[in-house]
């Protein structure tokens, strides 16, 4: 494996796959649903260089006097950088930072969440939603021979290894179908906690500016970072 160029795949979301609350309470129109679940993930040969990056700002952030004693870093022992809690001033410089850093492409999947294909496709299951989504957006992304992937899920909700094993199979599946070939893809898989992998910091941005733009009509910080966008699909109806 020491000669095969390895390619490095981060994957999280943003919004959420549930529909019901609990006591199976419909949540579709009430106040605080999320009604889009988008994946995203970024691809880089050079994580190295990302994670050192990302963890730089960290570092600059928490000792600059200007920023550690906003509430949101000094009240946290272990502060990462997290679009949907950070300091706006925090937040301007980080994408300032995304649009400087070369070697990375993020791809996105946002899927408009219909009761009716839930139901139907998805059997009632955040999770099988969550998979199905996920398998959509690894489609065509894991299709060279000659390169080892290896994809890091963040850990949140019901995330399994085998779900997660399931999606990336029945992506490869696909791929195979479309191309007419089945070649023997390598990689390999882990979930892992958002806290411990700075490089996650950089797709929870990139989907936090598309979300944004989706929620709030605010387009700047998407078109900040336009050029770092490989691939966005739309699934379930028109954003």
């Amino acid at each position: 494996m020491t000669n095969t160029p390895t390619k490095y795949i981060f994957i999280d979301e943003s919004g959420d796959p549930t529909f019901y609350g609990s006591g199976k309470r419909l949540l579709v129109g009430t106040v605080g649903f999320q009604p889009y679940l988008i994946i995203g993930m970024i691809e880089t040969p050079n994580r190295k260089k990302l994670r050192k990056k990302v963890v730089e700002f960290m570092d600059s952030i928490k000792s600059d006097v200007l920023y550690n004693t906003i509430p949101s870093i000094n009240t946290k022992k272990a502060w990462y950088v997290h679009a949907r809690v950070d300091h706006p001033e925090i937040r301007i410089k980080f994408i300032e930072l995304l649009r400087q850093l070369p070697d990375y492409k993020a791809h996105i999947v946002i899927a408009r969440k219909d009761l009716s294909i839930f139901n139907r496709k998805h059997n009632n299951n955040p999770s099988e939603f969550y998979f199905d989504v996920l398998h959509h957006l690894l489609e065509n992304k894991l299709i060279d021979c000659n390169t080892h992937y290896r994809l890091f899920l963040s850990q949140r909700g019901n995330n399994s290894m085998n779900r997660f094993s399931e999606a990336v199979a029945k992506a490869l599946k696909a791929d195979a179908i479309k191309s007419g070939e089945n070649q023997e893809i390598n990689y390999s898989l882990e979930i892992v906690p958002s806290e411990d992998m700075p490089e996650l910091s950089v797709i929870d941005y990139l989907m936090w500016a598309i979300q944004r733009k989706l929620l709030k009509g605010e387009e700047r910080y998407f078109e900040a970072l336009k050029e770092k966008y490989g691939t966005i699909l739309e699934l379930y109806g028109e954003q």
